[in-house]
């Protein structure tokens, strides 16, 4: 296949260039002819991006990574279309064998890939062990401290600083959210191997300009990536700006920490057993608590860039190389040649235009 004409997002600036993909892969990228009986897909007047890799997800078009492994093969084929090149399931707090088996389906999803779906980079835990005052969504009685897992927690549990730096030696990534922790907490974690905040100001202690919190410590610390839902609700656009001068385009992940309502009309939907109410694109639950969103990631990036008035080259990395680098997914988040092949169009106004896959 051999996308011509398109403006190209490559090395952090955009281009003219076409871009040749073979076997799933980048193969050549540069002012380049078709072969004879290739495959051409003209790009003129469309950006070509780098696939998408979103590393907080919970669920997708009716489809959650903790119903098993047919729920989440379903989720790589619906991702797919929508920009993404690869995801990291993302389950929600429950008894432990309801999470092994979810653990067990991500795995064998990541072993054995779908023909033509975005590929799984592993699994995202967020939940045992987190804070009863800022669970949010997740399952107070299941909110278990004795059960060593990878995962978003809450720094100031007991033990958790160990278990941190137990993780950071197994290679694992640790991110801090439902969380109570004060900014020394963070600091302190991310002293021992914390390297992320999740979904920022959600779910976790407030920034006060004598209290920072876990928002203020994951924005001053340049140790520290932040993951924000840009979605126009979890955040005020001026918080997003705010968050992305702070932080620049490699220190903010854009996520979508979408629950099975994204992709789908309005209605009520299930997250973790609970019932969820989404009216006009938003999900909470019966009392009024935000429960996850139905944000896809090309959504994100425009909301960066006409709310938040970010520039795009700022923004684009966000929701691809910054992800891939801070998970370790070597050849994705890039256009340059042996990266994976899948591209995602978007229009001059920010919206999805197509997938190259």
């Amino acid at each position: 296949m051999l996308v011509k004409n398109g403006t190209a997002f490559i090395g952090g600036r955009f281009a003219r260039a076409d871009v040749r993909v073979e076997n799933g892969k980048i193969a050549q990228i540069g002012d380049l002819q078709p072969r004879e009986g290739e495959n051409v897909r003209s790009a003129a007047g469309l950006y070509v991006l780098p696939g998408f890799v979103d590393i907080h997800i919970h669920a997708y078009a009716g489809a959650d990574c903790m119903r098993g492994e047919n729920d989440v093969r379903r989720m790589s084929e619906g991702l797919l279309e929508t920009g993404v090149a690869a995801f990291m399931p993302t389950t929600m707090s429950a008894p432990i064998e309801a999470t092994h088996r979810a653990l067990e389906s991500i795995q064998r999803v990541k072993d054995h890939p779908c023909g033509k779906g975005a590929a799984v980079l592993g699994a995202h835990m967020e939940a045992p062990f987190l804070c009863e005052k800022y669970k949010g969504a997740q399952l107070g009685e299941c909110l278990m401290t004795d059960c060593v897992k990878m995962m978003t927690l809450a720094p100031e549990l007991p033990g958790a600083l160990d278990m941190i730096a137990y993780l950071r030696k197994k290679g694992v990534v640790t991110c801090a959210a439902h969380s109570d922790a004060t900014a020394e907490d963070v600091h302190a974690a991310a002293d021992r191997g914390l390297t992320q905040i999740t979904h920022l100001f959600n779910a976790q202690s407030p920034l006060h300009h004598r209290r920072p919190g876990v928002p203020g410590a994951g924005l001053a610390d340049d140790r520290i990536i932040v993951q924000v839902i840009a979605d126009g609700l979890h955040l005020h656009p001026d918080v997003l700006r705010i968050a992305a001068l702070c932080k620049g385009a490699k220190g903010m992940a854009l996520i979508s920490d979408s629950m099975e309502a994204a992709g789908m009309p309005d209605g009520q939907y299930d997250l973790g057993g609970q019932a969820v109410f989404v009216k006009n694109g938003e999900a909470r639950l019966a009392d009024g608590v935000i429960a996850g969103s139905t944000l896809v990631l090309h959504r994100a990036i425009r909301n960066m860039i006409t709310l938040a008035k970010m520039p795009p080259e700022t923004v684009i990395p966000m929701a691809t190389s910054t992800p891939a680098d801070s998970v370790g997914a070597k050849g994705y988040g890039r256009i340059e040649p042996g990266a994976c092949g899948v591209l995602t169009l978007m229009d001059a106004g920010w919206n999805l235009a197509g997938v190259i896959a």
